[in-house]
């Protein structure tokens, strides 16, 4: 009969002189974003079915990044729109949808920010770019600084003091230059020609011409009563 043999430690070798297991050894238990569990594959969670291959940010400058809803966002807008943009209409139901995504984008890479090995550290800059970036759109497009700031400041815990006040620090300076225009009809209607605004010169224009208009009538009807 065949008898298998297995290498044993030395009797002699006590707790004390035994090899010690290299801290290289040990790697950090993964598990799963959503439900929290250690069964999975390469691929998927095995209690809960999520794709492991989701990533919640991306790469830099992908379809996912402020730039990817950004070029289609303006791919949309009818020709004239993309010779002459002061006609967008930033209240539309696109623009509204395209707000939707910045804001997601925005709250996605704060919160990746705060999670380790979310992003990878020759990315990291990129993607703090693209945050500033995302202010300053935000602004642009009617987004009130303090609903911005309290993102902010609710992720502290998870980001640090000190990317949350450098973030605020730039805040507060992009507010300054970026904010929600006036629609292209009130921003003419407030143009000033010789001092005076167009609507109050039309105002003018237009009650004159009402004058007029009444007096010429008045002056027919009596014309045509008492002869000419």
């Amino acid at each position: 009969m065949d008898y298998e043999f297995f290498e044993t430690f030395s009797p002699e070798i006590t707790p004390e002189s035994r090899p010690a297991i290299p801290s290289s050894a040990y790697k950090p238990v993964k598990r799963c974003p959503s439900c929290l569990s250690v069964f999975l594959t390469d691929t998927s969670c095995e209690a809960c079915g999520r794709s492991l291959l989701y990533h919640p940010v991306g790469d830099p400058f992908s379809s996912k990044s402020l730039y990817g809803f950004k070029e289609r966002y303006y791919t949309s807008f009818p020709l004239y729109m993309k010779y002459l943009p002061v006609f967008e209409d930033k209240t539309s139901a696109a623009a509204k949808s395209y707000i939707r995504q910045l804001v997601k984008r925005f709250d996605d890479l704060i919160n990746a920010f705060g999670m380790e090995n979310t992003i990878i550290a020759a990315n990291r800059r990129y993607f703090y770019v693209e945050v500033m970036e995302l202010i300053d759109e935000l602004l642009r497009y009617g987004t009130r600084p303090l609903v911005i700031q309290q993102k902010i400041e609710n992720k502290m815990l998870e980001t640090g003091p000190l990317l949350t006040q450098e973030l605020l620090l730039y805040l507060t300076e992009s507010k300054k230059e970026n904010y929600l225009t006036k629609p292209w009809g009130q921003s003419l209607m407030d143009h000033r020609i010789g001092g005076m605004r167009v609507e109050y010169i039309l105002k003018v224009v237009l009650i004159t011409a009402t004058i007029v208009a009444i007096a010429v009538n008045y002056y027919e009807i009596i014309s045509s009563q008492f002869g000419k």
